[in-house]
């Protein structure tokens, strides 16, 4: 079945991806909602021995070609995939690590210092237990536990950034306040301008609005995206269902390669 194509220039795809090519493909991969299901609270995330190997055993056939390209900080990804991969991005691109090496961004951090007090207050008055993660260059308010009040989460969050001129991304069932301009494209972009990615053809698979960017940023460079979740409007060109058919298809690709 052929995606519906809208005036937009985004598409609603129903069918699977191609087999992945191990020899010609780049991977980006999403953490949450793509190799591992969302969970309430963030911290109570884990990856598998079985998800750790499939990654580490991938990553090794396609020489390296593979990324996380994640909203969670590097730091949080290292202690749920512990070194599972040697490419990754963190906080939407804020951070690249390449192997041993880790170069981040140089931003301004008092306005994320005001912004943190303002959430405080602003959560207390609205007496909401919003869960609060700091990642360095942004703030996460997670309200996956409150759902009622989606609308006042988001009202507060688009409140504050305004006022400390921060940028608001909406995750799903999450609102985040970023002080950096850098986007998950940014990173796939990044990584492809260098071995072991270059020369090779990305490919982007995520469920969130956040991952928008990295489908368009494959697609430009003559890749293409997959979405997870339900089929919905997007800039990627394939879907699945949901991490299980992730791992199934990554699976898929290490027995052909």
């Amino acid at each position: 079945m052929h995606a519906r194509q809208n005036t937009a220039g985004l598409s609603t795809p129903r069918a699977a991806p191609p087999p992945i090519h191990v020899r010609d493909h780049a991977l980006f991969l999403d953490l949450d909602g793509t190799l591992i299901e969302i969970q309430d609270r963030p911290h109570a995330v884990f990856a598998s021995p079985a998800l750790r190997e499939l990654l580490r055993r991938l990553s090794d056939l396609m020489s390296g070609a593979l990324a996380v390209v994640t909203g969670r900080s590097l730091g949080d990804l290292d202690d749920i995939l512990e070194g599972a991969v040697d490419h990754a991005a963190g906080v939407h691109g804020f951070e690249i690590q390449r192997g041993a090496r880790i170069t981040r961004d140089q931003i301004e951090l008092t306005q994320l210092a005001e912004a943190r007090a303002d959430l405080r207050r602003l959560l207390q008055q609205h007496e909401l237990p919003a869960l609060v993660e700091d990642k360095h260059a942004s703030l996460a308010l997670h309200y996956r536990q409150i759902p009622e009040a989606e609308e006042l989460v988001q009202s507060i969050a688009r409140e504050i950034a305004a006022k400390r001129g921060l940028r608001v991304l909406q995750g799903k069932m999450v609102v985040e306040l970023i002080a950096t301009a850098r986007t998950k494209g940014y990173a796939v972009t990044v990584l492809m301008a260098a071995p072991p990615f270059s020369g090779r053809t990305p490919v982007a698979i995520g469920d969130d609005r956040t991952d928008e960017d990295a489908f368009s940023a494959a697609t430009r460079m003559g890749g293409f995206g997959v979405l997870v979740g339900e089929p919905r409007e997007t800039h990627a060109r394939y879907v699945l269902a949901d991490p299980s058919a992730v791992a199934a298809w990554l699976q898929m690709g290490l027995r052909a390669g």
